[in-house]
């Protein structure tokens, strides 16, 4: 309950003068705070009324300014409550201050009238309680119908104790309910008061809600309808239903037919003959002649049903007209209506306009133009063809590529290239031949110093230990390849400069025979090269062939023979006594050492030191090779 009253109109303009609140409940004037100005309502100087002695009091939703704010209802003490139900389908809400009075709201979902569709609207508990949309008339009044009432059931309005129609009877009444009382004759048509023929029996009626029997019938003539119309005790008796076409097999059954002529036999229609231009072709009498045709002959391809048989072009050999190679394999000709004979090619022949096949044009693997010959616009197809280079390179055939326009090499993808040796082979797949391959070489020293030589006689780059191959763009040291030989100076020294050295000189040829061990080496031998062996190296004392007659001298693979070979700390130098003779460097111009001698060579020709044999500049023989140094 509020103890103060609004003060009178000059009294409440003073106290706003003044700086007070003017709510009736709120007299909160002072004096003015040190700085001269009034004090706030709320504050704690100045009289007060409140009962809480604050200014004002707790907000509430009530339309006034309970704390002396000068705002109404904001944010009120007496909402937030949780309220409604959460039965059926109400949500439940938080309430809130609207226009000065406490409502539920904050989403909540109030009762709703309660309506017949299986849920609890007014949120009671129940379920379509009240029989909502029942109680209302329903059905048909119409005759003997009457009307019933709804009700609700299973959430459905249904209509209950309504009187529905029955069949019809002779009682006087409507009993179908269609207006009409005892409508159709119900219970009548049976025979009634038989006499001596058709004529005097009459048929039961219903009449004024009850059965009559009436009678129906008098004398006619007699026509053809399975009655005694005459009253003679005869039915039909003027009418042959065998034969008359009016009435065959049954009365009023005529034979007459479409562009037919007919006739009745043993009581069943039949056609005697049709008109010109009309085919009985379905042996229908009810159609009569039913298909249009001229009758020309036999059949022909002409789009036309010469023969009048209800199909067009039927029976008809086809003529040897077709291609029937490759694509078209299997075509015969079809007759094509006024087109006349066409050869049905499969969908893979291209065809031109007047259905002649275009010259193949694809790459498809096919004949496509029937001409026997497939790909013919292609005829690289089928050729080897290759992928990459050198050592890389792998091998196909030519085929067809995807687009079908042009070809391609369905070889696989070109190998990984390898380090470059000198093999006659390009290992390294740059198109070039053996460049920069690294030769077996052999460090010696003597007066002149440190050299390097050929650890194996020269050979040709693709040389193997059954042949010397015929390359010859450089020179190769490696063991079991037959010697290059047969080359004269000059070619020598070339060999050897495109293999970045040169021919050695007798100095480095006869230091590099005599091992690193001894300068007193007479041989070339592992050991023991002080004493002469007739088997150590390839020199004429060693057959070849010991089982033919004869002594068999042989130029043989390097290094087969190992223990003929200078050994100079880890590596070696093989067959320096024999094999071949070895071209080096010339002592004057025209005048070309050979050193070392070959497999026909005496042993004393086969000593390191042995320099008695030279050549002019264009000797070459199958026994003289040569040895690079650098």
């Amino acid at each position: 309950m509020r103890a103060a009253r609004a003060p009178s109109w000059p009294l409440a303009a003073a106290l706003a003068l003044a700086g007070c609140a003017v709510e009736p409940y709120c007299l909160v004037c002072g004096d003015p705070d040190p700085d001269g100005s009034m004090p706030d309502a709320g504050s704690d100087t100045g009289p007060r009324d409140a009962p809480d002695g604050g200014c004002g009091r707790p907000e509430l939703c009530n339309g006034e300014d309970d704390d002396c704010d000068g705002e109404v209802d904001e944010e009120p003490s007496d909402v937030g409550e949780v309220c409604g139900t959460d039965v059926g389908l109400c949500e439940i809400g938080r309430e809130a201050c609207v226009d000065g009075s406490v409502v539920c709201a904050g989403g909540a979902v109030p009762p709703a009238a309660e309506a017949c569709n299986g849920l609890d609207d007014d949120c009671d508990g129940e379920i379509d309680d009240g029989d909502p949309g029942g109680g209302i008339a329903c059905g048909d009044v119409t005759g003997e119908c009457a009307a019933g009432v709804t009700r609700c059931t299973d959430g459905l309005i249904t209509c209950v104790d309504a009187v529905g129609p029955t069949d019809e009877v002779c009682d006087g009444r409507d009993n179908d309910c269609d207006g009409l009382i005892d409508d159709g004759n119900p219970g009548g048509g049976e025979a009634c008061v038989p006499g001596a023929d058709a004529c005097t029996a009459g048929a039961f009626r219903c009449r004024s809600g009850s059965l009559a029997c009436v009678l129906e019938a008098m004398p006619t003539r007699e026509v053809c309808d399975r009655v005694d119309n005459d009253c003679d005790s005869r039915t039909d008796e003027d009418f042959d239903l065998a034969t008359d076409a009016e009435n065959c097999g049954a009365c009023g059954r005529g034979c007459a037919a479409d562009a037919a002529r007919t006739r009745c036999v043993a009581g069943a229609c039949v056609i005697a003959g049709c008109d010109p231009g009309r085919v009985d072709l379905d042996r229908d009498v009810t159609n009569g002649c039913e298909y249009a045709c001229e009758l020309r002959g036999s059949e022909v391809c002409n789009g036309v049903d010469d023969d009048c048989d209800g199909m067009i072009d039927d029976g008809l050999t086809p003529p040897d007209i077709c291609r029937t190679e490759g694509e078209c394999a299997g075509t015969i000709a079809g007759c094509a209506g006024t087109a006349g004979w066409r050869c049905g090619y499969p969908a893979t022949v291209s065809l031109d306009a007047d259905g002649g096949i275009v010259p193949e044009g694809d790459c498809d693997d096919r004949d496509d133009d029937c001409n026997g010959i497939v790909d013919d616009a292609f005829p690289s197809v089928g050729s080897p063809c290759t992928r990459g280079t050198g050592a890389c390179l792998t091998r196909g055939a030519t085929v067809c590529a995807a687009s079908a326009d042009a070809t391609t090499c369905d070889a696989v993808d070109p190998l990984p290239p390898s380090t470059e040796l000198c093999n006659g082979i390009d290992d390294d797949c740059d198109e070039r031949l053996d460049e920069g391959a690294e030769d077996a070489w052999t460090t010696i020293t003597g007066a002149f110093g440190t050299r390097e030589i050929y650890s194996y006689e020269a050979s040709r780059p693709d040389a193997t230990a059954d042949a010397s191959g015929v390359l010859g763009h450089r020179a190769c040291s490696g063991p079991m390849r037959m010697p290059w030989a047969n080359l004269t100076h000059a070619e020598a020294e070339a060999a050897c400069a495109a293999a970045g050295a040169r021919l050695c000189t007798e100095a480095e040829w006869e230091r590099a025979c005599q091992t690193a061990a001894s300068t007193a080496c007479r041989w070339s031998y592992e050991s023991s090269c002080g004493t002469y062996s007739s088997s150590a190296c390839n020199g004429n004392d060693f057959d070849a062939e010991p089982g033919t007659p004869l002594d068999q001298d042989a130029i043989l693979p390097t290094r087969s023979f190992p223990a003929c070979r200078a050994v100079w700390g880890t590596s070696s130098i093989f067959d320096l006594s024999g094999n071949v003779a070895e071209w080096t460097a010339e002592r004057a111009p025209g005048v070309n050492p050979m050193r070392g001698g070959n497999s026909s060579t005496p042993g004393g020709g086969l000593e390191c030191g042995f320099d008695f044999v030279v050549a002019g500049d264009t000797f070459r023989f199958a026994n003289v090779g040569f040895r690079c140094c650098r």
